[in-house]
């Protein structure tokens, strides 16, 4: 009996570093690492194209191309500037629908989505005044008074129809990841309105 109860246990190889280097489960490291740079350059190229056009007379050239496609009609004027002030949401499910074709997942489907929705919000820009010139009156305003006198409003609604839903679906967001924290067992943040006492302020 004096060896029956002995057990054999064989310490396993030592881990090789060099297969991160080799294609190996870890390859897709550097993959990785690309993605942000590549954000990065086209972040730092959509500033200097904002920094170089926010003064230039591309708003005034548009402001007549818009009223040359509508005659001056303030409907057409409407129609138009409601889908430039929309852009925005469209390119993020533009963007959603081109990573859902190239089969994208995770944090590289998010980050294309995004990608998409900045494009647009930046042709958005380019093609409307900033709330600073619309408030200030600025020239890129009155040129659309005058000449496309429908598109600016046209563009607020559809500023402010995706601006709402942003705050509607980050208020669902949040009620969302409450009752996920509920479910956990996880007791909520001293001074919120949830954590089952009052906090009256004297």
């Amino acid at each position: 009996m004096g060896d029956t109860g002995r057990v054999t246990v064989t310490p396993p190889p030592p881990y090789d570093d060099s297969r991160r280097t080799r294609g190996g489960p870890t390859a897709a490291g550097p993959r990785r690492r690309e993605l942000p740079a590549r954000l990065g350059l086209i972040g730092a190229v959509i500033v200097v194209l904002l920094i170089f056009t926010s003064s230039s007379s591309i708003r005034s050239w548009w402001a007549h191309r818009v009223h040359d496609v509508t005659g001056g009609s303030w409907g057409g004027d409407y129609a138009i500037g409601l889908v430039i002030g929309l852009l925005p949401p469209l390119g993020v499910l533009v963007g959603a629908l081109v990573a859902r074709r190239r089969k994208l997942t995770g944090a590289v489907r998010l980050a294309r989505m995004l990608l998409f929705g900045a494009v647009a919000f930046v042709v958005t820009y380019l093609l409307s005044p900033s709330p600073a010139h619309f408030l200030s009156q600025h020239p890129s305003t009155r040129v659309f008074d005058h000449t496309a006198p429908g598109y600016l409003a046209g563009v607020f609604t559809g500023a402010m129809c995706w601006l709402a839903a942003l705050v509607v679906a980050a208020l669902k967001v949040r009620s969302w990841w409450r009752r996920v924290r509920a479910r956990h067992g996880v007791p909520p943040r001293p001074g919120t309105r949830h954590d089952g006492h009052r906090v009256i302020d004297v």
